[in-house]
């Protein structure tokens, strides 16, 4: 096992990761006029981050998969919880040719890759507060939180080319990154991947918003990969039952957006603790909101029956 983990590979690999981006790091801080002090502390940041990032979810998807005792199944499961796309077709193939496609040794180099990718990108932008939260949320961000990690790096890829990420001294160490544009599901509204905020607009680190998706960047990290398969099933379980209520009180749009999104018991928690008003101010037919009380009560349910799921789903893995 120390073989696997601490192998010259992987090490080498971490660090080369770390070292490429304190480079990117030391010219993004020179051309944003920083001067050589700050841009040489950051880009040593960088080369730690990278480096650690990369270490730690390798050795965390192994410590997993060796729990699993490296079967087809703890192999599925494994890409499936933490880097979802992989997983998606892994279950397809341990359906179709029951042996996943993507195998053990992959699952680590794209551990390696997301980690080392979160890491370079945290250190770039500074963005954890070290002395105090940050000790917390990178290291979840890198083992536990890899779910949501991996779509907040496909944000970074996408958000790079096509917008710009926040930058000055308002806007580091807040435990997220915030894009000004970039990715979205719908106009007007943000879209938050692992740690990365994507359309964000003027919403700055002070709004509501930004703690509203805050709240949402802890709940990955906290529940891990329990967070996306829940509010993605919640999803797929109100879908019928919304178009159905939608087509009786011919309102479809409305209603879909309601109850899948609006009235998921994660977004219900996240407007009621940040922005109250952000939640019930799309609110145009009274029937679609659900109140507090009665999103409580239909969610205990809902969120009971996928949580018996996931938990026989990781127990079968591991």
């Amino acid at each position: 096992m120390l073989g696997a983990v601490f192998g010259h590979g992987v090490l080498i690999a971490a660090l080369l990761i770390g070292a490429g981006g304190a480079l990117v790091a030391l010219i993004v801080r020179l051309v944003k006029g920083d001067g050589a002090p700050p841009a040489l502390l950051r880009a040593l940041e960088t080369l730690l981050t990278g480096a650690l990032g990369a270490f730690f979810a390798h050795t965390f998807i192994y410590l997993m998969l060796a729990a699993g005792h490296h079967s087809d199944l703890a192999v599925t499961l494994t890409s499936l919880f933490f880097f979802i796309w992989p997983g998606l077709v892994n279950v397809i193939s341990l359906i179709a040719v029951h042996h996943p496609v993507i195998g053990e040794a992959a699952l680590l180099w794209i551990a390696l890759a997301v980690g080392g990718a979160v890491g370079v990108m945290d250190g770039l932008w500074a963005t954890h507060k070290w002395a105090g939260l940050g000790i917390i949320g990178f290291p979840l961000d890198v083992t536990w939180g890899l779910g949501g990690s991996t779509n907040g790096v496909l944000l970074h890829l996408i958000n790079t080319l096509i917008t710009r990420h926040a930058d000055g001294p308002d806007e580091i160490r807040h435990e997220a990154h915030r894009y000004i544009k970039g990715f979205r599901i719908k106009e007007d509204f943000a879209f938050t991947q692992g740690a990365v905020m994507s359309d964000m607009g003027e919403w700055t680190p002070a709004s509501d918003l930004f703690q509203h998706e805050s709240l949402h960047v802890w709940q990955n990290r906290l529940l891990g990969p329990f967070f996306w398969f829940s509010y993605t099933a919640w999803m797929l379980v109100t879908l019928v039952p919304a178009l159905i209520a939608g087509l009786i009180g011919g309102a479809v749009g409305d209603a879909l957006q309601w109850w899948t999104y609006f009235n998921n018991p994660w977004e219900v928690m996240a407007y009621g603790i940040a922005n109250p008003t952000g939640r019930t101010g799309w609110n145009k037919a009274g029937w679609l909101c659900w109140p507090w009380v009665v999103a409580a009560a239909l969610a205990l349910p809902i969120m009971g029956a996928i949580g018996v799921l996931f938990g026989f789903l990781f127990l079968k893995a591991y």
